[in-house]
């Protein structure tokens, strides 16, 4: 990690997906090595082991959400975007170019939580970079207490 700023307090994203209707606890959308797939997580879980970021200003519909579920359950785990990434980086420094992210159908935690934020209506980062989850941390105020909007 290059970003000595942050304190590691943890490598995974997921979304918040909906209140269980059984117990009070909430479901997740996340990306594990399975692939793309919804968890519950009970509130002890997020209380004790998450840090909860509002990001987008209003609420999905459950048509937005419904739509986004639908498209993405079930993809396969990028493990190609570590390499992407890297290269990105790389030739961004050394050259000041940017590739642009490669559109295929498999993500990283920050990759769905980069896309769902972006089909949400607030994106958290440009198309022409390789997501990073520090960069996440950075937009909400998790690295330097500053959100940037």
């Amino acid at each position: 990690m290059l970003d000595h700023k942050w304190n590691g307090w943890g490598w995974h994203l997921a979304i918040v997906w909906e209140k269980s209707d059984l117990s009070d606890g909430w479901y997740i959308m996340e990306a594990l090595a399975g692939g793309v797939e919804t968890n519950y997580y009970s509130m002890d879980d997020i209380t004790n082991r998450c840090r909860v970021h509002h990001w987008l200003d209003q609420e999905p519909t459950s048509e937005q959400l419904a739509k986004f579920l639908k498209e993405h359950l079930n993809m396969s785990y990028d493990v190609t975007i570590y390499f992407w990434t890297t290269l990105q980086y790389l030739v961004r420094h050394f050259f000041n170019r940017r590739i642009p992210r490669l559109l295929d159908d498999r993500y990283t935690c920050w990759e769905l939580v980069f896309e769902f934020c972006e089909e949400m209506g607030k994106p958290i980062g440009s198309k022409y970079d390789c997501p990073m989850i520090n960069d996440f941390v950075r937009f909400v105020g998790g690295i330097y207490g500053t959100k940037k909007t």
